[in-house]
C-alpha cells in the first residue's frame, strides 16, 4: 500500500482540512521510527538502505497487508484528533493503533530472527 493510497483511506474515514503534505510528513516519521526500531532490529537489516523521508506519496509503506491499514489509518487519525484538540477521541484511534501495532510487531518478530546485541562482560 503507498502513501497516497493510505491517506485517501484516512481521509474517507475522517474528513479534515490537514494538507497532504503534513498527512506525508506523519506517516514519514512513523515510518522512520519503524525502520529503526524494529526492522533494523532483525534478520535482513545488514542489506537495509537507510530510510529517507516520503516525498511525492508513492512510495510503499513499511507494514504490509493485513496489518497496513489498521496500523496507517488509525495512526493518521489521531494525528488529526490530537491537531484539533480532541483529546478523547485521540486517545481512543491511539489505542486501537497500539493495539493494531502491536499485531504486527509479535507477528513481525516471530518470523524474523533478532538480531543479537553486542555481548557484555558482567561481573
Amino acid at each position: 500500500m503507498t502513501a497516497n493510497e493510505l491517506i485517501a483511506l484516512a481521509d474517507l474515514k475522517e474528513p479534515n482540512s490537514y494538507t497532504h503534505d503534513e498527512k506525508l510528513s506523519w506517516l514519514s516519521s512513523l515510518d522512520g521510527k519503524i525502520h529503526a526500531e524494529v526492522l533494523l532490529g532483525h534478520e535482513g537489516a545488514e542489506d537495509a538502505e537507510p530510510f529517507a523521508p516520503y516525498e511525492n506519496g508513492e512510495e510503499e509503506l513499511l507494514i504490509p497487508f493485513p496489518y497496513a491499514e489498521g496500523v496507517y489509518t488509525h495512526y493518521l487519525i489521531a494525528m488529526i484528533a490530537a491537531g484539533n484538540a480532541e483529546a478523547a477521541r485521540y486517545n481512543q484511534q491511539i489505542a486501537m493503533y497500539n493495539a493494531n501495532y502491536s499485531q504486527w510487531w509479535n507477528a513481525y518478530h516471530a518470523s524474523h530472527t533478532p538480531l543479537h546485541a553486542l555481548g557484555r562482560f558482567l561481573f
